[in-house]
């Protein structure tokens, strides 16, 4: 949402200087960049985010997922205690990663229902 606010300032500063400066071709740029601001809020709106603790059970880095074992998943997106594998957004880097590991970890769920670990965080030892 952050990002959907600076993107909106941006977006009214650049409204401001088209209007005594670029004409039509200045209108039509703002009206665009309004459009892809809209188009990335309507997705920001489709995910529902949560927090959790974990340990990695196993990794698949062909397919992008991961087995996680996690303790109850808090935030927007609350889940209990369990055991699941998840796919893993392209992001985040699978080889920080080894069975056993102790993990904090954002995961997400998209507006068609799937389950997206966003971010994953390996304890240091």
């Amino acid at each position: 949402m952050k990002t959907t606010r600076i993107t909106f300032w941006l977006i009214t500063a650049g409204v401001a200087v088209s209007a005594g400066i670029g004409g039509a071709s200045a209108n039509a740029a703002v009206r665009d960049a309004a459009r892809i601001v809209i188009a990335q809020a309507a997705e920001t709106a489709g995910k529902t985010t949560g927090h959790g603790d974990g340990v990695v059970r196993a990794i698949d880095a062909d397919e992008r997922r991961i087995m996680i074992t996690h303790g109850p998943v808090s935030g927007a997106l609350e889940m209990s205690p369990m055991t699941m594998a998840f796919r893993v957004a392209p992001s985040v880097d699978l080889s920080t990663l080894t069975k056993g590991v102790k993990i904090k970890f954002t995961i997400s769920r998209d507006a068609k229902g799937l389950y997206v670990i966003e971010d994953v965080q390996p304890e240091k030892p």
